[in-house]
């Protein structure tokens, strides 16, 4: 039997206490939304997107962005709260923390690890693993991996449709993680030895998809989603360098790199070492720890799908927070194999387990987390601060407007503007007929804005087509003027 105490030392529940909240100003400072008064960035389009639909625009279909709907929908209903509706949507970002660490937790415990050592593992460790290197604030896999670990802690509990139910809230949070998700829940219910609860599962999450794709449907959304889809597809298999990386090896190369980078290589690493050490133990002990040997599959199976979605789709380097399912899964399941160690006391397995935290969350600069609180100040004052295209355009006459290139307004106060091309930004590696709809919808318009700083891109042919399609229509149709770093181009 392991030397674990079964009651726990006051200073030790006074000492976690203290870390965690220690660790949740940190989440704190790390999720305030970014700020949208500088560079636009992926959070600065999803903010443009949730503003259009709160301003009564269809998704997909009047506004476009290739996210997953609830991206949106969380988001514009987020931002009715505080000023630019910065409170809301920074409550929405620590929820998704909250809802991982208490599901760790409540897996934790259902392993058979002491609550100290969960509540330490859970919400100390887990949440500087899940905002670790490859996370940003606004990052949409967060949603996806905290609904996982709330689908896998409902399978512990013997909850299998709301397990389902979550998986399916998952698909349109972030369709990409549906395989890693149901891979992930089915090795749990058959390591745990709940194959019936596949039934209720099932059911659960069948309607959950028939529910929400009703909702979409009633709102005019439902097949623009789908079409939505083939747009990814293309895109998750396009160039992000040149247009000539057209080959297999490179396009494999594209998404393997993600898995070599050593911040990632490390993490991975670890991972595998942890899952390694524990199997001679587990197998000896498989009758008498099942719910250990279950937690080492379910892990497995989210690792090793997590690295096959990278290589199948991943393009950027923030992709791999979808390994924030596994590593926080590998803190638990070394939690609790330490714990049932004849010669490894609880602060042992505490201070083993903080070890493998910080490679965990991808070897990250101290700036990374530190930052979030020696530039809090700044940070609120930009994302309170309206941005400068919605300045500009306030003071204009609403009139049918596109975007071109990243200029995006991010801010409320434009509700009586009409978007007359869907597509509000546009980047060189999107798929070509991105650019092709855009120049035929673009002499809809009776404003057009771009960014100053609108150039070629010679490794893009597509692109640099576009933009001169863009600076052909501009010149002989509109008058352009200056503002800051936008070009507003009224038609003649």
């Amino acid at each position: 039997m392991a030397k674990v105490p079964t009651r726990t030392n006051p200073a030790a529940k006074i000492s976690v206490a203290i870390l965690a909240a220690l660790t949740w100003l940190l989440v704190i400072g790390m999720t305030i939304p970014r700020a949208i008064s500088g560079g636009v960035a992926d959070y600065g389009f999803f903010t443009a997107v949730a503003e259009r639909m709160r301003a009564g625009d269809t998704l997909y279909v009047e506004v476009w962005d290739n996210k997953d709907p609830f991206v949106f929908f969380f988001l514009a209903i987020a931002r009715n709260v505080g000023p630019n509706g910065v409170i809301g949507s920074w409550l929405l970002e620590i929820s998704w923390v909250v809802i991982a660490a208490i599901a760790l937790y409540v897996i934790g415990k259902r392993t058979q690890i002491p609550s100290i050592l969960a509540a330490f593992s859970a919400f100390v460790l887990a949440p500087i693993v899940i905002l670790g290197m490859p996370y940003f604030m606004g990052n949409t896999h967060l949603p996806a991996i905290a609904l996982l670990l709330a689908a896998l802690a409902l399978i512990y509990t013997n909850h299998p449709v709301g397990a389902g139910i979550a998986i399916g809230v998952l698909l349109f949070f972030k369709l990409v993680m549906v395989p890693i998700a149901l891979v992930t829940i089915t090795a749990a219910l058959l390591a745990n030895r709940k194959r019936p609860a596949m039934v209720p599962a099932l059911g659960g999450f069948i309607a959950t998809l028939a529910s929400i794709g009703l909702l979409l449907a009633i709102r005019g959304e439902l097949v623009a989603f789908v079409d939505t889809q083939v747009h990814n597809i293309l895109y998750s298999q396009s160039p992000i360098v040149s247009a000539e990386q057209t080959g297999l090896v490179q396009k494999i190369g594209q998404h393997v790199v993600i898995l070599v980078n050593p911040h990632i290589a490390g993490l991975i690493l670890v991972t595998a070492l942890i899952g390694i050490a524990t199997i001679p133990y587990l197998a000896a002990n498989k009758h008498r720890w099942p719910e250990l040997s279950g937690l080492w599959w379910t892990t497995a199976a989210a690792f090793v799908m997590a690295g096959l979605t990278i290589v199948a789709t991943g393009k950027w380097f923030h992709h791999a927070n979808i390994f924030a399912v596994s590593s926080t899964l590998a803190i638990v399941l070394l939690a609790g194999w330490l714990t049932n160690q004849r010669s490894t006391t609880a602060l042992t397995a505490a201070l083993l387990t903080a070890a493998v935290t910080y490679p965990l969350a991808a070897t990250p600069p101290p700036a990374h987390y530190t930052s979030a609180l020696t530039e809090f100040g700044q940070r609120w004052s930009e994302a309170t601060t309206v941005d400068s295209l919605t300045r500009a355009l306030r003071d204009r006459e609403p009139t049918s407007v596109s975007f071109i290139g990243e200029s995006v307004p991010r801010s409320g106060g434009l509700e009586e503007w009409t978007i007359a091309c869907r597509h509000v930004a546009q980047r060189p590696f999107n798929p070509a007929e991105i650019f092709t709809e855009t120049l035929e919808c673009l002499p809809t318009s009776q404003t057009i804005v771009l960014t100053r700083d609108f150039a070629p891109e010679p490794n893009f042919p597509a692109f640099e087509a576009f933009i001169s399609g863009v600076e052909d229509l501009t010149e002989r149709e509109y008058t352009c003027e200056r503002v800051e770093t936008y070009r507003i181009c009224e038609r003649s």
